[in-house]
């Protein structure tokens, strides 16, 4: 399934990508005399402060989301300490202040305010769901803090509608990643689609999102169906996939919601009736599913197989701080969030949000993922689209990268969610 016709649009996957299996990632790497090396916020500086620098974590420790807040808990904890060993930032230490958010928006500002206010955190990420973003975007001003987004993907955000001075987005939006599936899904000889979604921002911005990009390709959308947020139970919703005609099924889900679905859609054998598409093909699901995840195909806001020397030094060294754990999506999008924040922090020599906004404008860092650019018009990283199918290992499945299109071609227009082309 690997699309090397189109050279502009992207890179084939044959010519610098392959699938890594989980064994040959615990046990192989580059050597550790250039572990971690590339990222900026090892470059030690000769600037030097007094007292921790502080960062700020309102997550999901409780609730439907909470497996991915406990990725966020977790790969903090990896940088942190990785960060602290080669002498801290700006030759300060470096904490993280966590506060759980439970998924709800006013929760969610109340948390962020106690940890500007008590904890003097004044620079934010972490925060997982995109109406909870939303939600505080509007406050960062009075806070005086800076937040980066590691994972939310309502493609509103970095709009006029809700964009603020103080946000930036340095991750794959759920348009980016609707665009890469849909582009991917050009060849693909069927034409009528049903789109299943969680109903609230991400969902419907991620459905949204793919209906436009395939009408576009001269296909159809014949369905859109979204599921109370939190659903469990989805044997109604896959019976109306199969009853749709349709002859490839979307779905944008995350979390338990996620695992919920995809293992009852095993179950039901739907994946043999109508083909499965997704936004974001996650590293838990497949550990969950193991060989039933065979052949998915979808986007990937980050996949642990990708072969660039920066991305192999990070398995290496996050799969040495885990052992027998793969870093999921939500490891490498925060890593690569902390990659540029770092940057910026080196650059403006400085942790001041007033600082850091100018110096986090048309930043460029070549990260886990290659090089990307905080685009100044709108504060949206630009970043690759990666699509991946989920094939079978020795060690079960992993996440083989088919196509890498650029992130010219995946990024929307400047403070849009829409692609001119």
């Amino acid at each position: 399934m690997t699309d090397t016709n189109s050279k502009t649009a992207g890179v084939a996957a044959g010519d610098t990508f392959r699938v890594v299996s989980r064994r040959k990632v615990l046990r192989g790497g580059i050597a550790g005399a250039t572990l971690i090396a590339s990222p900026a916020f090892l470059r030690k500086t000769v600037a030097a402060q007094s007292g921790p620098i502080r960062i700020g974590l309102p997550t999901v420790v409780t609730g439907g989301y909470a497996e991915l807040g406990s990725h966020v808990i977790r790969t903090a904890k990896f940088v942190q300490a990785m960060v602290n060993k080669n002498g801290g930032l700006l030759g300060r230490p470096l904490e993280f202040e966590i506060e759980d958010t439970q998924g709800d928006p006013a929760v969610c500002v109340r948390k962020t305010q106690e940890l500007v206010e008590r904890k003097n955190c004044h620079l934010i990420t972490g925060v997982i769901v995109s109406s909870e973003a939303r939600a505080i975007m509007p406050k960062l001003r009075e806070w005086n803090a800076l937040f980066v987004s590691h994972g939310n993907g309502d493609g509103r955000l970095t709009t006029p509608e809700f964009l603020v001075p103080n946000f930036f987005r340095v991750n794959v939006s759920a348009p980016m990643g609707a665009r890469a599936l849909a582009l991917y899904l050009k060849d693909d000889p069927a034409s009528e689609y049903i789109a299943l979604g969680s109903d609230y921002s991400w969902g419907q911005s991620s459905v949204k999102a793919f209906g436009e990009q395939i009408e576009k390709l001269g296909k159809k959308l014949v369905d859109r169906v979204m599921t109370p947020v939190g659903n469990k139970d989805f044997s109604s919703y896959i019976t109306k996939v199969m009853q749709s005609g349709a002859k490839g099924c979307y779905v944008a889900l995350q979390g338990d919601e996620a695992r919920a679905f995809y293992s009852q859609a095993a179950q039901y054998g739907l994946s043999s009736r109508v083909p499965l598409y997704t936004e974001i093909v996650a590293q838990s699901n497949i550990k969950a599913l193991g060989k039933s995840a065979v052949g998915l195909v979808g986007g990937s806001r980050y996949a642990y197989t990708q072969d660039t020397p920066e991305n192999k030094a990070f398995v290496e060294a996050w799969t040495k701080a885990h052992p027998g754990q793969l870093p999921d999506w939500t490891d490498g999008e925060l890593y690569q969030a902390l990659d540029i924040m770092f940057a910026a922090i080196k650059k403006a020599n400085s942790i001041e949000p007033d600082k850091l906004v100018p110096a986090m404008e048309d930043l460029e860092v070549t990260s886990i993922k290659g090089p990307v650019k905080v685009r100044k018009c709108d504060h949206q990283g630009m970043n690759p689209g990666i699509v991946v199918k989920v094939v079978e290992t020795a060690d079960g499945a992993a996440p083989e990268i088919v196509k890498i299109y650029s992130r010219e071609m995946s990024t929307p227009d400047c403070g849009k969610t829409t692609f001119s082309s």
